[in-house]
């Protein structure tokens, strides 16, 4: 396979923690209470987590005031809040409200178009590998899985996506940034494709990540839900606003689909939930501190992969997607020991390695570690 791989200049300075000494074997009890996680020494049973595409910088400190503060009224039904949540994002998609849908996490969306698609029989397409929440749900009511293998640079295969297509198809479903490979789709060519086949299937894209690009050939497909009933698209503040375990995710679609999207419907946002995401979302410095940060996560990594002669995929999100040259599992199970977590390995590429960004002090602390062991 050929990958791009791209010589990065070296980040100005260095931490204590990469500049320490090395040693053979697992990491010292030193080394690792250096860092803390959930307020505790780093231990293998406390890991640097660099494994669920978590933001390791925590809830925007407005965004928990907010949190805490609505504790004081928790006690009471407050359905004022679903609708304050909707006009934040109509606002910032420039979408009208009745094409937004608010929820306890962009899950019970994948959950729900996959039955919406699911129910009538025939099959749904998607990349492999990919997100497979929505294939879940899908094949649970009844689908067909059709998928269709990444290209040799791990891209999409969009002609394979349209050749995959047939008289039974009734979802396309793309998570664009994709994961585990964190590469992105041109935003031409989607939306070419969206137009086209949303003739024939309802078009899903997931958008989890889509807040940490930074290529103008990437772009939301959001404004294609105002005049198309086929088309929705997911979002989630589990990512970048960190509300992994807080829940709040969004739906994008045409008012008739909406519709048809709430007989699914799994739960709802909490107040507590909502009223933190309204601060999240109306305050952009966090975010660019958050997305800034995780670049300079990226980079650290890069220059580690390319000391090593290691490929990878130029990363559009908060991991990236790089080739260890053994199992995945035993990567896994050595930085486990390191006090360092990172993804398990996906099929069908069982020595490709997916790692989440942390803070730059521990990414180095990462790559010290694995150049002990791997290098």
């Amino acid at each position: 396979m050929k990958f791009e791989l791209t010589r990065r200049d070296w980040l100005a300075g260095s931490s204590a923690v990469a500049s320490g000494l090395m040693f053979s074997g697992a990491a010292n009890a030193q080394e690792m209470s250096d860092f803390t996680a959930f307020g505790e020494p780093v231990t293998p049973d406390n890991p640097i987590r660099m494994t669920n595409n978590e933001n390791p910088y925590g809830i925007n400190p407005k965004a928990m005031t907010a949190i805490i503060e609505s504790y004081k009224r928790a006690h009471t039904y407050n359905f004022g809040a679903r609708r304050e949540m909707i006009q934040v994002i109509a606002k910032m998609e420039n979408l009208p409200e009745e094409c937004i849908a608010v929820g306890a996490g962009s899950g019970e969306y994948l959950v729900a178009t996959g039955a919406l698609c699911g129910i009538t029989g025939g099959n749904i397409v998607a990349p492999f590998p990919t997100f497979g929440g929505i294939l879940r749900s899908a094949r649970n009511f009844g689908a067909e899985i059709i998928t269709v293998p990444v290209k040799e640079d791990m891209t999409i295969d969009m002609d394979g996506m349209r050749n995959a297509v047939n008289d039974q198809t009734t979802c396309i479903y793309f998570c664009n940034p994709n994961n585990p490979i964190p590469s992105i789709i041109d935003k031409n060519d989607l939306e070419a494709f969206c137009l086209e086949f949303s003739k024939k299937a309802m078009i899903v894209i997931d958008e989890a990540y889509y807040e940490y690009v930074r290529d103008d050939n990437f772009s939301t497909m959001a404004h294609l839900v105002k005049d198309n009933p086929n088309i929705v698209i997911l979002r989630t503040a589990s990512k970048i606003h960190a509300f992994a375990n807080v829940r709040v995710g969004f739906a994008f679609a045409h008012p008739e689909t909406m519709e048809k999207l709430m007989m699914f419907r799994s739960g709802t946002a909490s107040y507590p939930s909502l009223m933190g995401a309204i601060a999240s979302y109306q305050d952009p410095e966090y975010q660019k501190f958050v997305v800034d940060k995780n670049y300079e996560s990226l980079e650290i990594m890069y220059k580690m992969f390319e000391e090593l002669g290691m490929r990878y995929v130029k990363a559009h999100a908060n991991f990236v997607y790089a080739h260890a040259g053994r199992p995945a599992t035993e990567v896994r199970d050595k930085l486990r020991e390191n006090g360092v977590l990172i993804g398990r390995a996906y099929e069908p590429f069982p020595e490709w390695i997916r790692i989440s960004t942390a803070k730059p002090e521990e990414t180095e602390y990462l790559v010290k570690i694995y150049k002990r062991e791997f290098g």
